[in-house]
């Protein structure tokens, strides 16, 4: 039988990356007491960039994605320098909520706001079926960069977003106020919740971390034909069919699964 606490451990990212900082914190006060024994000075600056390497090293073991380790990193030291600045209470108060909004789903899903560049963008116009009325979704459409390129490039054509990260999901439409595509719609659902059985295309700029899942929802819910298109992150165990690779600074590659 397995344990209920590990399957919590393994559902939400966050709490791994909690337990790794609880160890760099451990191994922190070790440090600190074997110094000062040995007569070293232990500045606080100092304990919080070895509280901070050691949870980076923490994170790696824990199954998280190597995007965590420059958080866990920095996580202590920005702290300190915070607290050096003797801010008013509600600052801590306010910036997590903002940050929270921002990075809802890397939280609950282990899956960090990606922003795709505008040569992606024209190399997933390419790959768009070249008749009209087809429709594509982007799952987890972050600022809409991607939507806003495609539908204005096809106007034939019917894009579909979804985001569930508050604050992002609210900049996305209040952009469609102010920037406008008769052919776009921005929906606050999770792509769990999401029907894809009426999109021709289905795009993703994730982690590596629900591709598996992501990939068999799209094969159960998708007509034979569609294409389901990753940015960057392979379906374990799964070759694709086709790989973009985009002339940009990050070697972005899409990944085409015809499905």
């Amino acid at each position: 039988m397995s344990d209920p606490n590990h399957s919590f451990l393994l559902t939400f990212p966050i709490v791994r990356a909690v337990a790794a900082q609880l160890v760099g914190g451990i191994a922190t006060v070790a440090a600190m007491v074997i110094l000062r024994g040995a007569g070293w000075p232990t500045p606080p600056g100092a304990l919080c960039v070895i509280w901070g390497v050691v949870a980076a090293a923490a994170t790696l073991p824990m199954g998280l994605a190597r995007w965590w380790l420059p958080v866990q990193a920095v996580a202590p030291v920005l702290f300190w320098v915070v607290l050096g600045l003797q801010p008013p209470g509600w600052v801590f108060f306010a910036v997590f909520v903002i940050l929270l909004a921002v990075y809802w789903n890397a939280v609950g899903e282990g899956v960090p706001l990606y922003l795709s560049n505008a040569q992606t963008w024209r190399a997933i116009e390419t790959l768009l079926p070249n008749r009209p009325g087809i429709r594509m979704a982007d799952l987890g459409s972050g600022l809409g960069g991607t939507l806003w390129h495609v539908a204005g490039a096809r106007p034939d054509a019917a894009f579909e977003g979804f985001e569930t990260a508050p604050l992002v999901y609210l900049a996305s439409r209040l952009r469609l106020v102010f920037q406008p595509r008769a052919n776009l719609r921005i929906r606050y659902l999770s792509l769990w919740r999401a029907d894809l059985s009426s999109f021709d295309v289905v795009y993703c700029f994730l982690s590596p971390v629900p591709m598996a899942r992501l990939y068999e929802k799209a094969r159960r819910e998708m007509a034979p034909g569609s294409l389901f298109i990753s940015n960057s992150f392979a379906v374990p165990d799964v070759a694709p069919d086709e790989v973009i690779e985009v002339d940009d600074s990050r070697r972005t590659r899409l990944l085409v699964f015809r499905l």
